[in-house]
């Protein structure tokens, strides 16, 4: 019962998608609203290990400036909730693992009764038609046989992994939160529609202040904590997944 009530549920969800995708056939997907980041579904504020407040008094005057300032009057690098930054991302890597796992086991066993009080012939019945036959042909034979067990499993494979990860972009990412120790939380999202395909790129990550450029950029090799996720969606990204059905099998079959 409970794996046709999970089935149904199943259905019934892919039926709502498939509906939803049907009525939009012969239209381009749609870019999703502008909204606050902290509002996304799954956002979490960031809580970081940090070091013990300490409180700094001005020893000086006003002055023109300011502690970290690179501007005559005024430092145009992000620092509060809401500044817009410029991220860098320059990726060029590349791994490969090879792996070729060989095992192979031989085991054995047996065990005899000669003897049980007497009760081993009632035992018999126990066992199967063709199991009691043997063991009358067996029961002329010094201590005969009640269990043979040989087991000889082999396992043999070759699997290889090659990745090659280039990437490289320029993303607006905005100030999200500003930690106790000075340090910021930035995210930032940019989606491209190209005719029916809608690109989505996003980052996330936790910066210093000091490591920002003059020009308010900074490069990735610096971000703490580094979220990337480049994807889309429309009919390219449909073309290159599996069939819902072929998906559902991939989740079920444990072979």
């Amino acid at each position: 019962m409970k794996t046709a009530c999970a089935l149904m549920m199943l259905l019934t969800l892919t039926g709502c998608n498939l509906a939803e995708k049907m009525s939009t056939i012969g239209e381009p997907p749609e870019l999703s609203q502008i909204q606050d980041p902290t509002r996304v579904k799954g956002y979490q504020p960031v809580s970081m290990p940090m070091p013990t407040p300490t409180v700094m008094r001005a020893e000086h005057g006003p002055s023109l400036w300011e502690a970290g300032s690179r501007a005559f009057f005024k430092d145009q690098r992000a620092g509060k909730v809401g500044d817009v930054i410029t991220v860098e991302i320059l990726i060029d890597q590349s791994e490969s693992i090879e792996m070729t796992p060989s095992i192979e086991r031989n085991s054995s066993g047996s065990a005899s009764v000669t003897s049980a009080l007497g009760l081993e012939r009632k035992a018999e019945k126990l066992f199967p038609f063709k199991q009691r036959t043997l063991d009358k042909v067996k029961a002329d034979l010094p201590n005969p046989n009640w269990l043979d067990v040989k087991s000889n499993p082999k396992l043999s494979g070759t699997s290889k992994y090659n990745v090659n990860d280039k990437m490289r972009f320029k993303i607006a990412a905005t100030v999200l939160q500003i930690l106790p120790n000075g340090n910021m939380v930035i995210a930032g999202r940019q989606e491209i529609r190209l005719v029916n395909e809608v690109r989505e790129i996003q980052v996330k990550g936790i910066i210093r202040r000091e490591d920002i450029s003059a020009s308010n950029l900074i490069n990735g090799e610096k971000i703490s904590e580094l979220r990337i996720s480049y994807g889309g969606r429309g009919e390219l990204t449909d073309m290159q997944a599996f069939p819902w059905g072929q998906q559902v099998m991939n989740k079920i079959l444990p072979f």
